[in-house]
């Protein structure tokens, strides 16, 4: 929570990212990289699902999808 404060990222804007992404890039450990923009920059978001919870592993903003 403290890192959404200092990132100034909603809970919100991080699930619009998960549920409705501009871009989706897989990764290791059963992990998702999502993508979604919001205004200049994008939000990327990875998390991981796990029995039906979703963990967010980390959340910031960036300025390309890598």
């Amino acid at each position: 929570m403290l890192k959404l404060k200092h990132r100034k990222i909603s809970k919100n804007l991080v699930f619009e990212a998960i549920e409705n992404p501009d871009y989706v890039l897989e990764s290791y450990s059963d992990r998702e990289i999502v993508y979604k923009k919001f205004g200049k920059f994008y939000l990327k978001v990875i998390y991981r699902e796990e029995f039906k919870n979703i963990i967010i592993i980390t959340q910031y903003w960036t300025k390309t999808v890598k």
